[in-house]
């Protein structure tokens, strides 16, 4: 359900069996040998469900030494990577399913759930509650993936079910900053680019995989959409007032004057295919995975 690295070496797995695995690279044979596993970490207890029953584990985040889960059960673990138990379980931060999880800053993490709420868990706090609650107003509609500006940790992206993305800014308010206008299916990730973060990708049940450029530099092109040199308008609406933060301060992607939203979106498939379902991005090169079975690989993302 997902995977990342934990350090140069080691990789860690989330499980629909709501096991989570630690596996060691080997690089003289390019073998995976298991290192780490906790089996049970997450699962359905109650009515209803068999004592016990596996629940998918649906996001995993790391920061060495720290790994932290979150699953269909509504559970968030604290691992560390030496420890053969979770060092914290936090049993019912959610009602409903957590789909994914990044961490704000090292003790604080950040959840989206199936019911458009985003939750920002301080560790340092003993409760179970959560030390904020964020939420799009209106349909409840699930928020799938999650992503953090790099330089600016209050810089928040999501993505979810109407494929719309949303701009969070979690120092202020409980609404999105701004809400742009999407994919026309299910939103899969979302990521900011961790060197260049005025450029961010997300992709979709749709088919589409796109290039969301809001650096300043460019040119005056109020949110024009490429694909195959055709351009067409592009919705945007802000829906808070930021004139009292200092302009200096603000990241390009809170910027909300929509004659100043300078955002440029390129299609990066030449054509639709089945559903892309995941990404990743490192410094000129972006690869993506879709239903059809095939992996795209883009070498010049910013020529």
């Amino acid at each position: 359900m997902d995977l990342q690295f934990f350090d140069q070496e080691r990789i860690v797995a989330a499980s629909s069996t709501g096991c989570v695995t630690v596996f060691l690279h080997h690089q003289n044979n390019q073998t995976l040998s298991v290192s780490q596993q906790w089996t049970a970490a997450h699962y359905h207890t109650g009515p209803g469900s068999p004592s016990c029953s596996s629940a998918p584990c649906t996001g995993v985040v790391c920061s060495s030494p720290e790994i932290v889960t979150v699953g269909e059960d509504g559970r968030i673990n604290l691992f560390r990577v030496d420890h053969k138990e979770a060092v914290r379980t936090i049993d019912n931060a959610d009602s409903s399913t957590l789909h994914a999880v990044t961490f704000l800053r090292t003790p604080e993490i950040l959840t989206v759930n199936s019911i458009g709420q985003l939750k920002i868990w301080d560790f340092r706090q003993q409760g179970n509650e959560p030390s904020q609650i964020l939420s799009l107003t209106g349909d409840r509609m699930p928020l799938h993936c999650v992503d953090r500006h790099p330089n600016q940790q209050h810089v928040v992206a999501t993505g979810g079910q109407d494929g719309m993305l949303s701009i969070w800014d979690v120092r202020q308010g409980t609404m999105p900053v701004s809400l742009l206008k999407a994919h026309e299916a299910e939103m899969w990730e979302v990521h900011f680019h961790a060197s260049n973060p005025d450029h961010l990708f997300t992709c979709s049940e749709d088919g589409s995989l796109w290039h969301w450029d809001a650096s300043t530099d460019v040119p005056e092109k109020s949110l024009l959409f490429h694909q195959g040199g055709r351009n067409s308008t592009f919705l945007s609406h802000s829906i808070s007032n930021q004139a009292n933060v200092h302009q200096s301060l603000i990241s390009s992607w809170l910027s909300t004057d929509p004659a100043k939203d300078r955002i440029e979106i390129t299609s990066l498939l030449p054509s639709r295919t089945l559903s892309v379902n995941s990404l990743d991005v490192l410094g000129p090169c972006l690869v993506c995975g879709t239903d059809a079975e095939a992996i795209y690989v883009t070498r010049q993302l910013f020529s």
